[in-house]
């Protein structure tokens, strides 16, 4: 099966927003492969290997949700909108990824203030609901690194991006090493599970942020 290049066209902007389907889209996702070198692969791999995960997260009222994995990284200061760049750079432990952060953001969010840093783990059965990472009220990107160093197409996984009526998907993102996505905040969407015969515990770092210019 040919992987899913088209996206939806963005609509027309309105004069006033009166829900959150109303929203557009402000750009195409990105996608970005090879993004993070060899050395910091190896960090991931390092750090995740003596990680302590914590289940259940997200906390939802949806029937049947299955809870993934989480681990927190930075942005105890999200609830006020505060910038976690410092909080991340003084993590002995996870201070690496400020550098690919600082990358992503050059490359592709310079608007964008950084409020949160978080990975998540998921195993068969553990497909997330959909959902948006930012309110009509605070716009923003999330960057979605894959931090697997081995992933078979077999082993599923993708990153599904939907309409604003949550009625067509818009994108499918095979989670393969080494990968980033990048996407408005404001786009329904939900993590893949793996499929049954993937022994692996799927794992992503998520930068969640807002737009600088909300926060002035």
């Amino acid at each position: 099966m040919k992987p899913i290049t088209q996206f939806a066209q963005t609509r027309p902007p309105r004069a006033r927003v009166e829900s959150m389907t109303d929203i557009p889209f402000t750009e195409k996702p990105k996608v970005l492969d090879k993004f993070i070198t060899e050395h910091e692969q190896n960090l991931l791999t390092n750090s995740f290997s003596g990680a302590i995960w914590r289940y259940g997260w997200p906390i939802n009222t949806i029937p049947l949700a299955r809870p993934c994995w989480q681990i927190f990284i930075a942005g105890s200061k999200r609830t006020s909108l505060e910038c976690c760049e410092h909080e991340l750079a003084s993590d002995s432990h996870w201070g690496f990824l400020l550098d690919i952060w600082r990358r992503t953001q050059l490359a592709h969010m310079r608007d964008c203030l950084l409020l949160g840093v978080y990975a998540n783990g998921q195993t068969f059965g553990q497909d997330s609901p959909i959902h948006r990472d930012n309110k009509s009220i605070e716009p923003g990107k999330t960057a979605v690194l894959f931090c697997n160093a081995q992933w078979e197409t077999t082993w599923g996984g993708e990153l599904i991006l939907f309409d604003q009526q949550k009625n067509d998907t818009i994108a499918a993102i095979q989670p393969k090493p080494g990968r980033i996505a990048i996407f408005d905040g404001h786009i329904p969407h939900r993590a893949r599970a793996p499929t049954v015969d993937c022994d692996k515990l799927r794992i992503t770092i998520a930068f969640k942020t807002m737009n600088k210019d909300i926060k002035q």
